[in-house]
């Protein structure tokens, strides 16, 4: 018996010439390509971890991000496809310049897969001891909100 090999959609777990190991989990074809999640980490009992709950994950129907985007980007795709076509131009202008002046400074570098419930703690704690009013710091996250409710919908996000 080999202990070595995985079935089909287990995974599979090696390690990379730069001694780190890496995880590849495949979640299947979209648009033609075959999309897959890669996971590192620096023993291989992390890395068969991770894979384990990403499989877990999958089983239950919990999207996983492949691919690397950060807020920002995300944001500017939000604001044309969702944003621009269902609401007035004046509502698109003010959501558009929230993202602008608001979210993207404080959150547009981090990466969507990877934000936290703290990080837009900070940045709500972060608006408001700037001076800026309650409604500013109001709306600022209801633009955000919106956008990661469209970020679940569209299978970017947990």
């Amino acid at each position: 018996m080999n202990k070595g090999k995985r079935g089909r959609g287990e995974g599979s777990i090696f390690k990379r010439t730069d001694g780190r190991w890496c995880a590849i989990v495949d979640l299947g074809w979209e648009n033609g390509r075959r999309r897959r999640k890669y996971l590192y980490a620096d023993t291989r009992t992390d890395v068969a971890e991770q894979l384990a709950r990403t499989l877990h994950d999958v089983s239950r129907g919990f999207p996983v991000a492949a691919e690397r985007q950060t807020v920002g980007q995300y944001l500017t795709r939000w604001l044309e496809e969702s944003v621009k076509p269902a609401v007035r131009p004046l509502t698109y202008e003010q959501y558009a310049q929230h993202v602008r002046l608001y979210i993207e400074p404080a959150l547009g570098r981090i990466l969507l897969s990877k934000l936290s419930p703290q990080q837009v703690q900070s940045f709500i704690n972060n608006l408001s001891k700037h001076g800026l009013s309650p409604r500013t710091v109001q709306l600022a996250l209801f633009v955000l909100r919106r956008a990661l409710k469209q970020a679940v919908k569209w299978n970017f996000v947990a």
